[in-house]
């Protein structure tokens, strides 16, 4: 489709106009029948935030001196986060774009730790196959070798696993507080013990904790040393647009010295332009979300994050109790114990359950390795957690039914597994890409999971990700992907 600028610039009721046909099939994030995206912290707190992003919209923090009142928000945000999470006056840090910028900058900062330090010539990432996949993307863009490290039982990062793959090469540990994908925080004393013995760096990534398991721990949640309160973690990543409620995208990276953090910069001093140094990946930064993060912790302030932190632990903990209690039918992963967690099951398609979920107006994350839904709560969901118990049960109950949709879906993950064997990896390429759309109605994808789910680890489902991510980006409005 051929898109070209309007000849005439289109008047505001135009523009509310497309922006209504443009959202009609977007989620409708403040119902709370979503998990993830989206944290909303209630109207009162959001409306000052969005209106410090849009006060601060048209600033930029690429020089300090010219808007003196970025770095000045900047560095407050840096010092709250990092007295949050039992820094001293030596940690450090900058505020980014995001989860994934801030783990580019400590795997940045480690690599500059390691050529200083290390008298390895090949650099060693040792991450956990649950840790978040910023860490590897980071790594294979400026070529620093990683390993994955297993879990266990309970999906925590295996010490003993980790013991083993500890040589000198070994620069940089990651270790999650709590992991994406089932809410698990690792070991991370003992993981900061086997860092310290073998004299190499610990990074925790807090993107998803950083803001909340501090203030469980104010309200007398029994959560485990995560921070720099454990001597040997060098540095950490939390995310203020999640539990700190900020606008997107705002994020911190802290290290335990200022001389650890020198190692994210980037300096040119033989440029035409005149010397150029940039303190993170992003040269320039719009003013906005930094402001609103300022804006966020100054105005919900410890007690509305204690609050906001305990009601919303508590809706999750009736949740995994109905669970628990009342749906034999599946199980929780691990043994989360902040705000989200993961369930699957042994008897049903859990895939299949999700799609009924859709039906009911939920928007829920699929996941593998194991077949798995995943559930993330924020104070949007405070008092929404009958509503999805029940509407759980309901999934669940017609997950179970036989009907000729779950036929077509579990001849057609059988069919997959069977050609796998039979073709070649041309064939078999060219014919799973006809699976690759999703389902029905772009609710039901109970099928395409399952494929994804059996394809794991292959070529084939990177070619198909690849391919999707190329449909995605193509303007075409016959085109539903």
């Amino acid at each position: 489709m051929h898109i070209t600028l309007p000849q005439i610039g289109l008047e505001k009721n135009e523009i509310h106009q497309k922006w209504d046909i443009y959202t009609q099939e977007d989620m409708n994030w403040k119902e709370g029948k979503f998990f993830g995206y989206v944290y909303y912290p209630g109207e009162a707190y959001y409306a000052v935030i969005k209106e410090a992003y849009a006060t601060f919209s048209a600033t930029n923090a690429l020089n300090p001196a010219v808007f003196p009142s970025l770095n000045k928000m900047e560095n407050e945000v840096v010092r709250i986060a990092a007295s949050l999470l039992h820094g001293d006056e030596q940690v450090s840090g900058c505020m980014t774009s995001g989860g994934t910028e801030s783990i580019y900058m400590a795997v940045k900062a480690a690599k500059e730790w390691a050529k200083k330090n290390l008298a390895s010539k090949n650099p060693l990432m040792l991450v956990a196959s649950t840790a978040h996949p910023a860490f590897c993307k980071a790594a294979d863009s400026m070529e620093f070798n990683h390993k994955t490290i297993k879990v266990d039982e309970q999906f925590q990062l295996d010490i003993e696993d980790l013991k083993r793959n500890m040589t000198t090469d070994v620069a940089f540990i990651v270790a999650s507080a709590p992991s994406y994908p089932q809410g698990i925080i690792d070991p991370i004393e003992d993981i900061a013990k086997i860092a310290k013995k073998h004299k190499c760096l610990l990074h925790v990534d807090a993107c998803v904790g950083g803001f909340i398991l501090p203030f469980l721990k104010m309200e007398k949640v029994a959560i485990p040393k995560f921070d720099f309160e454990v001597d040997g973690v060098t540095s950490m990543s939390a995310d203020l647009h999640k539990y700190g409620y900020a606008a997107k995208g705002a994020s911190v990276v802290l290290y335990k010295n200022a001389d650890l953090r020198k190692g994210q910069f980037y300096v040119k001093t033989d440029w035409s332009g005149g010397i150029y140094g940039s303190p993170s990946f992003m040269g320039t930064r719009g003013g906005g979300p930094i402001a609103a993060a300022w804006t966020a912790l100054h105005h919900i302030g410890e007690e509305g994050y204690r609050r906001m932190a305990r009601e919303v632990y508590e809706e999750t903990i009736f949740i995994k109790d109905k669970i628990k209690s009342d749906i034999p039918e599946l199980k929780i992963l691990g043994n989360p114990i902040a705000t989200l967690f993961a369930f699957s099951s042994d008897t049903i398609d859990v895939y299949e359950v999700a799609d009924e979920l859709a039906e009911l107006g939920w928007s829920i994350n699929r996941q593998q390795l194991p077949s798995s839904l995943h559930v993330l709560l924020n104070y949007i969901h405070v008092g929404k957690g009958e509503l999805f118990i029940n509407d759980l049960k309901t999934a669940v109950r017609k997950a179970k039914q036989f009907s000729l949709l779950h036929l077509k879906n579990n001849l057609q993950l059988q069919a997959i597994k069977g050609l796998k064997k039979m073709l070649n990896e041309q064939q078999f390429s060219t014919l799973t890409q006809r699976f690759s759309g999703g389902g029905d109605n772009g609710k039901r994808k109970a099928a395409m999971y399952g494929m994804m789910s059996e394809l794991s680890g292959s070529g084939t489902l990177s070619d198909l990700v690849l391919e999707y991510l190329d449909k995605l980006y193509q303007i075409d409005d016959k085109k539903k992907i």
